[in-house]
């Protein structure tokens, strides 16, 4: 095969762990600047989207528990929350109990922006997932997350 032919892969084709792994990034790739295209009219950052979506399904979280819920390292989390908190998406609020923690939680501003990335989501995983069933979503969706387990439990030991 020449540089310039287009190579294809064929869904019948023997996958090795590199084939799939790489089939991974690729769809990681693609899903990534798919949703990035669909926040493109908003005030969002690419990956703010998802401190929204974990504020809003947790509520309220320290910057040390919302970094180790996004898997990022603390100075990232507090940087991305402090330009949030800048754009009037996050407050910092104190915990009731204990004066020295302080939670981060969304603005009134911060959910309903939080409900348009649902919605960004929504559109993008059509876009990603037309043409398979229910049935081939849910045994792709319980895939993905065995392989982030694996991947997961590896990063223990």
């Amino acid at each position: 095969m020449s540089a310039t032919e287009k190579q294809t892969w064929s869904p019948d084709a023997p996958a090795d762990e590199a084939d799939v792994l790489i089939a991974l990034r690729f769809a990681d790739r693609a899903a990534r600047k798919a949703v990035a295209e669909e926040l493109s009219g908003t005030v969002l950052h690419t990956g703010q989207e998802l401190v929204l979506a974990k504020l809003l399904l947790h509520g309220s979280l320290t910057v040390a528990r919302l970094a180790k819920v996004l898997d990022v390292e603390v100075p990232t989390a507090t940087k991305t929350t402090q330009r949030m908190e800048a754009a009037g998406l996050v407050r910092r609020v104190r915990s009731a109990t204990d004066g020295r923690q302080v939670g981060i939680e969304l603005t009134d501003h911060g959910v309903e922006l939080a409900h348009t990335v649902q919605e960004v989501y929504d559109r993008a995983g059509r876009r990603a997932l037309a043409g398979l069933g229910p049935e081939d979503r849910r045994v792709l969706r319980n895939l993905l997350w065995s392989i982030t387990g694996n991947i997961e439990d590896l990063n223990q030991l």
